[in-house]
């Protein structure tokens, strides 16, 4: 099996400390970033298999960085996050091609499901 990897974009350090942990025990290999500016640099060397995206970023928003994964590698699977709750992100995140949209706060059994729909990890 080839290693897997994920970039969690999000500047929640509690939740993407609790990302990292379960990325983890899944035996995923986790990067994690906190501005679009560092996502794009790191693009620009590491593939990741999976990333998880939040929305609102002080340098930016996530949905507008969607189109930049998808250059960098077409093969990159994307979970959008958000807390925001209107329905246009959802409908724009999934109109540019991602793959799953989680709604926050969401539940660990909700995330180990997506997570084992993309087969990403073992428990």
């Amino acid at each position: 099996m080839p290693v897997q990897t994920a970039m969690i974009i999000d500047d929640d350090v509690d939740l993407t400390c609790l990302l990292e942990n379960i990325l983890k025990d899944r035996r995923i290999h986790v990067l994690s970033v906190h501005t679009l500016q560092e996502a794009e640099d790191c693009l620009t060397y590491l593939k990741p298999t999976v990333i998880f995206l939040d929305n609102s970023f002080p340098d930016g928003l996530g949905i507008n960085f969607i189109r930049n994964i998808h250059l960098a590698d077409e093969e990159i699977k994307i979970i959008m996050m958000t807390a925001e709750s209107a329905k246009w992100i959802e409908e724009k995140a999934k109109a540019e091609g991602i793959n799953y949209f989680l709604r926050k706060p969401f539940s660990m059994e909700t995330l180990n499901t997506i997570l084992d729909k993309l087969e990403l990890g073992r428990n």
